[in-house]
């Protein structure tokens, strides 16, 4: 809550605008889904509230984001971009067919897409959140290669001293057997006749 009040008139501004935009966009998200039957219509409230959250991960680094994430991101924002478009000429033009390639459509283009791309970077902006991704940065850093979904992580491996590698268990699991120390070189006590000497009654 301090953080909040800490921002400036502009980050807030970024905030409610963003929250206005995500209500808006799932407004014409649910217009567009166009069921067909009032009974139905609940459908697509939460198919927009799901597009929403996943349009929110996809705002990430792509290096945190599994290849599934970031195809159903795309996917999420496609179905998003349509639905508004869609939704809007619905308002726009009631009981018109809509028309893609049609000069009254450019409007329903415009405000559609920006109203589903538009609020999850601004929502992050105005919190003051650390930049991590957007969904034209990562589509562009994906395809120029700059950037990589994340890869599944190998399995750690461990290694004893006189043992092949062990995987999969954590050092407190395995069994430490002490390498044999080395013995040093000893050459055994060897007696010798000529290292003898026995004393005669002459020699005392």
């Amino acid at each position: 809550m301090n953080k909040l009040t800490a921002l400036d008139g502009r980050h807030k501004l970024a905030i409610l605008a963003a929250i206005a935009s995500w209500g808006l966009s799932i407004k014409f998200s649910q217009e567009g889904f166009a069921l067909g039957s009032p009974n139905g219509a609940w459908i697509g409230w939460v198919l927009a509230g799901i597009i929403t959250v996943v349009e929110l991960a996809f705002n990430s680094e792509t290096k945190k984001l599994s290849q599934t994430l970031i195809i159903t991101g795309l996917l999420c924002y496609f179905y998003g971009v349509w639905t508004n478009i869609t939704g809007f000429w619905d308002y726009q033009n009631p009981g018109m067919i809509f028309e893609l390639f049609n000069t009254k459509s450019v409007l329903s283009v415009l405000v559609g897409s920006v109203l589903e791309i538009l609020p999850e970077p601004l929502f992050m902006w105005g919190l003051g959140a650390r930049f991590e991704g957007d969904l034209v940065g990562n589509v562009v850093g994906l395809w120029s290669g700059n950037l990589q979904p994340a890869t599944p992580e190998k399995p750690k491996q461990y290694q004893t001293n006189n043992s092949p590698l062990i995987s999969h268990l954590p050092r407190n699991e395995q069994t430490h057997r002490p390498a044999p120390r080395p013995v040093p070189n000893q050459t055994p006590h060897r007696t010798f006749e000529s290292d003898v000497r026995f004393i005669t009654p002459e020699d005392e």
